[in-house]
């Protein structure tokens, strides 16, 4: 009979059987051989079905980026014409010189300014 061991992972409780205990109930794996190979292949010969998919990606990470900067030069352009039109808005803006006194006017002579 195995024995279990609860454990919690992502908030769920998982049955999890110790290394340990499948080789008390097993015995050890001495002597079997394995029959599946592992061999990790070179990349180096890529299929082409994921040679295409990578070129479209590329490709359309290219064009993304062309219009980041060219939106990126409509901004700047935008806020470039902002300064200019504030600046011309102030340039045009009636200011009155605190500097100089008002003057009364001529029908009331009896204020002296």
């Amino acid at each position: 009979v195995l024995s279990y061991t609860s454990v919690v992972k992502h908030g769920k409780d998982i049955k999890v059987i110790d290394v340990s205990e499948l080789i008390r109930v097993f015995g050890s794996l001495d002597g079997v051989t394995d029959t599946v190979k592992y061999d990790v292949k070179s990349d180096a010969i890529s299929t082409e079905v994921n040679t295409i998919g990578l070129h479209d990606l590329q490709h359309r990470i290219a064009l993304l980026e062309a219009e980041n900067d060219g939106l990126k030069g409509a901004v700047k352009a935008r806020d470039e014409h902002i300064d200019s039109l504030r600046q011309a808005m102030q340039l045009l803006e009636h200011k009155h010189d605190p500097s100089s006194p008002a003057h009364s006017p001529w029908w009331k002579f009896w204020k002296k300014s």
